[in-house]
C-alpha cells in the first residue's frame, strides 16, 4: 500500500467519523429542542447515550479498534432504531423524518471507509430491518403505510447513500492507487537518475579527492619536493589511505564546516592565518565538498606558489538564503589564470567543478606576482525542490472525486428523483417545468463528465452554470404546491444540490459551503413564503440533514484531498528520499570497493610505506615509483569519453606534468586511428607514461595510426633500470636499448 492510499484512509476515517458525530449531534439535538417527542424522558436519555457511544466509537476507532467494536456499533444502532417509538414525534405521521433515521443514515454513510464490501452489506441490512421494525412499532396502525410511498424516499435514500458512498470511496481510494503507481514510476526514475547522477558526482569527487590527497604526495615526492623522513609527510601518506578507502558521503545531515576547515588546516605545511566566525553549520555533503576544496587550495600553494603562508577566511553572506564563503587567499608568485590549461585538473576540476557539483561556484583570481584568491560559495541548506508529486495526486483525487460525484448526481436523478416525478404529476402545477428542470440537472451533469473526459475544467463558465442550477432549483420549487413542498412530490428539495456540489468541488471551503448553503435558503425561504409545508419543521431539519450531511461530507472529503496531497507529497517524497539515500550508498559502496581494488597494487604499497616510514622519499627508486603512479594518476583524471580524440587528450595530461617536472617533450601524431576501449587506452599508454615520468632530460613521443593498428612509442635517454610491461588487452609492448638511448613501443590492432 502506497503513502497515498495510507494517508487517504487515515484521514477518510477521522473524517467520516467527524462527520458521524456532527450529524448525529445535529439531528438529535435539533429533534429534541425543536420537536415534540412521544416519551420526552427516554428520548432525552436516548439522545445523550447516542452521542456519548460516538464519541466513545470515534476515539476507540482511530485508537485501533478491537474486532468487537464495530459488532458492537451496529447492536447499538440497531437497538436505537428499534426504540424510536420514544423519539419519534407526536405530530408527525409515517412519512416523517426523525433523528434516528438520520442517525442510522450517516452511520452506514460512514461504514465504507471502516468495513468490507460483505460485512458493509450485512451492516446495512441489520440496521435497515431495525428501523423498518422500529417504525413498524412506533406506528402500529400505519406501520404497511410506512412502506408506501410516503417513507419510501426515506427507506430508499438510506440503501442509495450505503451504495453511492459505497462507491465514492472506491473511486477515491483507486485515485489513490493511481496516484500512488504514478509517484512510484517517478520515484523510480528520480531514484535511477538520482543513483547515474551520484555514481557520476561521486566518481568525479572520488577523483578529485585522489588529485588533492594521494596524486599532490606522490608528485611531491617523485617531484624531489619531499625528501627524508618528514613527520607531515608520513601523516598526510595516513590520510591518503583514509580517503583512498574511506566511504563516499551522501548524508544530509548538518556539521560544522569550521571544525572540518580547521582540522584541514592543522594538515598543512604552511603558516595559516584564519578568520571567520567559530562554528557554520551546514550538510555535511556540501561541508566536506568545501573542505576538499580548501585543501586543493592550500595544496596548490604548497607546490606552486613559493610561500610558507596562507589566509583561510570563512563567512555567512545572504539573508534568508543564505550563502557559505571559503577564501583561500595567499601572497605568493601567482599565475596568469587565462593561460592555464584545459589539461590542468586542480583548478578546473577540483575546484570550479566541485562547487558546481552542489550549486555553489567557485572562482580563482591571480595573476604573476599578485598572489592567488580562491574563492568557494555555497548555499548554506538545499533548495526546497519542486515536488510533481503534489500535481500528480491532486489532479488524481480531484478526477476520481469529480467522476464519483458525476455517477452520484446521475443515480440520484434518474433512479430516486425521477420516480417521484412520474408518481406525482397531478401534484404539479406545471408538470413541464418539472422535466425542465430534471432535463436541466442532468445536462449539466454530462456537461461536467464531458469536461472530465476531454481533461478540462468549467473555467470561467462555472459561474453562469450555477446560476443556471439555481433558476432551474428555484423554477421546481414554485411548480410544487405549497402543501407539497419539502414532502414527496418535491424530489428537487435537496437533491438539486448535487449540482451544486458538483460545480464547486474545486473551490475554496467558504465559497463550497456558502453556496450550497445558499441554495437550501433559497428552497426555504420559497417554502415558508408559500404556505405550511407537507412535513413539520423538525422532520424537515431532519430528513435536509440527511441530505445535506452527504453533500458536506463529500465537499469535506474535497477539502481533504487537497490537503492530503501536499501531505502525501512529502510523505512519498520522504520515503523516496530514505529509498534513494540507501540505493545511493550502496551503489557508491560497490563502487568504491572497486576503485580501491583497482589501486591497491600500486598505490595502496607506496602511500603504506610513505606512512609507515618503510619507504625512504629521498631514495631513487622511491621516488621514481612515485612518479610514475602520479602519472597514472593524470592520465586517470584526464580519462573523458566526450572529448573527440580521448588517447591523446591523456598523453597530453602526462606530458604536461612530464614538463612541469622539468622535461623537454617532442610530441607527434600521425593517421588516423579507430575507437580505442578505455581499457586499451590504459595499457597502449603505461609504458610510454613510465618513459615521461622517469625521463630526466628529453623525450620524443609519437602516436601513429595506420590501417587500424594504433601505436604510441617514446624515445627516452636510458634508465638505470626498466621496468617490465606485460602484455594484455591484445596490445603488444616492446623495449630496445641503444647506446644510450631507451625505444619503448606499445601496439595494438584494432579495426580496419
Amino acid at each position: 500500500m502506497g503513502s497515498v492510499e495510507r494517508g487517504l484512509l487515515r484521514q477518510g476515517l477521522r473524517y467520516a467519523l467527524g462527520l458521524r458525530l456532527v450529524v448525529v449531534a445535529t439531528a438529535s439535538l435539533a429533534a429534541l429542542l425543536l420537536g415534540t417527542a412521544r416519551e420526552p424522558v427516554p428520548a432525552t436519555a436516548m439522545v445523550l447515550l447516542i452521542n456519548a457511544w460516538n464519541v466513545y466509537y470515534a476515539v476507540r476507532t482511530l485508537r485501533g479498534a478491537p474486532r468487537w467494536l464495530v459488532p458492537a456499533d451496529v447492536t447499538v444502532l440497531s437497538a436505537v432504531c428499534l426504540l424510536q417509538v420514544w423519539p419519534a414525534p407526536t405530530d408527525g405521521g409515517s412519512g416523517s423524518t426523525n433523528w434516528v433515521s438520520a442517525a442510522a443514515a450517516i452511520a452506514l454513510v460512514t461504514y465504507p471507509w471502516q468495513l468490507g464490501t460483505r460485512a458493509l452489506a450485512v451492516a446495512t441490512i441489520a440496521v435497515m430491518t431495525a428501523d423498518i421494525g422500529g417504525a413498524a412499532i412506533a406506528d402500529p396502525d400505519g406501520w404497511l403505510a410506512g412502506l408506501g410511498l410516503a417513507s419510501i424516499p426515506i427507506r430508499l435514500w438510506m440503501v442509495a447513500e450505503v451504495a453511492l458512498s459505497w462507491s465514492l470511496y472506491r473511486l477515491v481510494r483507486r485515485s489513490a492507487q493511481a496516484a500512488d503507481r504514478l509517484v512510484a514510476r517517478g520515484e523510480r526514475i528520480r531514484r535511477d537518475t538520482a543513483v547515474a547522477a551520484a555514481r557520476r558526482d561521486d566518481e568525479r569527487e572520488y577523483l578529485a579527492a585522489l588529485h588533492d590527497t594521494s596524486s599532490a604526495t606522490l608528485l611531491m615526492v617523485g617531484a624531489g619536493v619531499a625528501a627524508g623522513g618528514e613527520r607531515w609527510l608520513a601523516e598526510q601518506a595516513s590520510r591518503d589511505l583514509e580517503v583512498i578507502s574511506g566511504p563516499a558521503v551522501v548524508s544530509q545531515r548538518e556539521v560544522d564546516l569550521v571544525g572540518m576547515l580547521r582540522e584541514v588546516v592543522r594538515h598543512t605545511p604552511l603558516r595559516v592565518r584564519w578568520r571567520g566566525p567559530a562554528a557554520v553549520p551546514m550538510r555535511a555533503v556540501d561541508a566536506v565538498m568545501l573542505s576538499h576544496g580548501t585543501r586543493e587550495a592550500l595544496t596548490n600553494v604548497v607546490r606552486h606558489a613559493e610561500t610558507d603562508s596562507a589566509e583561510v577566511a570563512v563567512s555567512v553572506v545572504g539573508g534568508e538564503a543564505e550563502t557559505v564563503v571559503v577564501e583561500v587567499v595567499d601572497s605568493g608568485r601567482g599565475f596568469a589564470s587565462d593561460q592555464v590549461s584545459e589539461h590542468r585538473y586542480g583548478v578546473a576540476r577540483s575546484i570550479v567543478e566541485r562547487m558546481t557539483r552542489i550549486g555553489g561556484r567557485a572562482t580563482v583570481d591571480s595573476s604573476p606576482g599578485r598572489g592567488t584568491t580562491v574563492r568557494m560559495e555555497c548555499p548554506r541548506t538545499a533548495p526546497e525542490s519542486d515536488d510533481g508529486n503534489v500535481e500528480i495526486i491532486a489532479t488524481r483525487f480531484q478526477r476520481g472525486l469529480l467522476w464519483a460525484t458525476v455517477a452520484i448526481n446521475l443515480v440520484i436523478l434518474l433512479l430516486l428523483d425521477l420516480p417521484k416525478l412520474l408518481a406525482s404529476h397531478d401534484a404539479y402545477r406545471s408538470v413541464a417545468a418539472q422535466y425542465v428542470a430534471m432535463g436541466g440537472f442532468v445536462v449539466l451533469t454530462l456537461v461536467v463528465a464531458a469536461g472530465l473526459l476531454r481533461r478540462r475544467g468549467l473555467g470561467r463558465w462555472r459561474w453562469p452554470l450555477l446560476a443556471l442550477v439555481f433558476v432551474l432549483s428555484a423554477v421546481a420549487t414554485e411548480s410544487v404546491p405549497p402543501d407539497q413542498r419539502l414532502g414527496y412530490a418535491h424530489w428537487s428539495e435537496g437533491n438539486a444540490g448535487w449540482t451544486v456540489v458538483l460545480l464547486l468541488l474545486d473551490t475554496r471551503p467558504l465559497i463550497f459551503v456558502g453556496v450550497l448553503a445558499g441554495h437550501y435558503l433559497m428552497t426555504f425561504a420559497q417554502t415558508v413564503l408559500g404556505a405550511d409545508a407537507a412535513i413539520t419543521f423538525a422532520a424537515s431539519v431532519n430528513a435536509t440533514v440527511i441530505v445535506l450531511a452527504f453533500q458536506l461530507g463529500v465537499g469535506m472529503i474535497a477539502i481533504v484531498l487537497r490537503q492530503l496531497a501536499v501531505s502525501s507529497a512529502r510523505v512519498a517524497r520522504a520515503e523516496e528520499e530514505v529509498r534513494t539515500t540507501e540505493a545511493v550508498a550502496a551503489q557508491l559502496a560497490r563502487d568504491r570497493r572497486e576503485r580501491y581494488a583497482d589501486l591497491a597494487e600500486t598505490t595502496v604499497p607506496l602511500l603504506s610505506g610513505l606512512a609507515s616510514g618503510e619507504l625512504d622519499p629521498g631514495a631513487e627508486s622511491v621516488r621514481r615509483s612515485c612518479a610514475v603512479e602520479a602519472a597514472k594518476m593524470r592520465r586517470l583524471f584526464a580519462e573523458d569519453a566526450t572529448v573527440p580524440d580521448p588517447l591523446l587528450h591523456e598523453l597530453r595530461a602526462c606530458i604536461e606534468l612530464a614538463e612541469r617536472n622539468g622535461v623537454s617533450v617532442t610530441f607527434a601524431e600521425f593517421g588516423e586511428r579507430p575507437t580505442i576501449p578505455t581499457g586499451v587506452r590504459r595499457r597502449l599508454t603505461e609504458a610510454p607514461l613510465w618513459a615521461l615520468a622517469t625521463a630526466r632530460g628529453k623525450v620524443r613521443l609519437t602516436v601513429v595510426g595506420s590501417d587500424g593498428t594504433v601505436t604510441v612509442s617514446a624515445v627516452t635517454g636510458r634508465p638505470t633500470e626498466i621496468d617490465p610491461f606485460p602484455d594484455g588487452d591484445g596490445v603488444h609492448t616492446s623495449a630496445t636499448v641503444d647506446g644510450d638511448r631507451l625505444w619503448i613501443q606499445s601496439s595494438w590492432q584494432g579495426k580496419s
